[in-house]
C-alpha cells in the first residue's frame, strides 16, 4: 500500500471537511429515517458508487441545460444592449472559449439579481 503524499493528504482533508451543522443535521434526519439509513448500509458498494455518481450526473446535466437555455436568452435580439455591456467588462486578454463563460457567468449573475426566470 503506497503511503499518500502531504499534498495528497491536504487535498482529502479539504475535500471532507466536516460542517458541524450539516453533520448535525444529517443526524437528526439519519435518527429520523432508521428504514432508509439501514437500506443504504445493505446497499453493495457498486450500488452506492453507481447512485453518488448518478447524482452527480443529474447535477451536472442541470448546469449544462441552465446554460444553454442562458445562452439562448443572451442571442435574442432584445439582449443585444445586455450582452454589449457585459462584454465590455470582460478582458480581451482572455482566451475566446474563456470570455464567453465568462459573459455567460455574469449572464446568470444579472438573471439571478434580477429575479428574472428563464422559460
Amino acid at each position: 500500500m503506497a503511503i499518500a503524499s502531504a499534498k495528497k493528504k491536504d487535498e482529502l482533508a479539504k475535500q471532507f471537511k466536516i460542517n458541524p451543522e450539516v453533520n448535525a443535521k444529517l443526524d437528526a434526519f439519519m435518527k429520523a429515517e432508521p428504514g432508509l439509513v439501514e437500506y443504504v448500509k445493505e446497499l453493495p458498494r457498486d450500488q452506492l458508487e453507481r447512485k453518488f455518481l448518478l447524482r452527480k450526473m443529474q447535477d451536472q446535466e442541470q448546469k449544462q441545460n441552465y446554460t444553454a437555455k442562458v445562452k439562448a436568452w443572451l442571442d435574442k435580439p432584445e439582449q443585444a444592449d445586455l450582452v454589449k455591456s457585459i462584454k465590455a467588462t470582460v478582458s480581451p486578454n482572455m482566451k475566446p472559449d474563456r470570455q464567453e463563460q465568462a459573459v455567460v457567468t455574469q449572464a446568470k449573475n444579472f438573471i439571478r439579481n434580477q429575479g428574472i426566470k428563464l422559460g
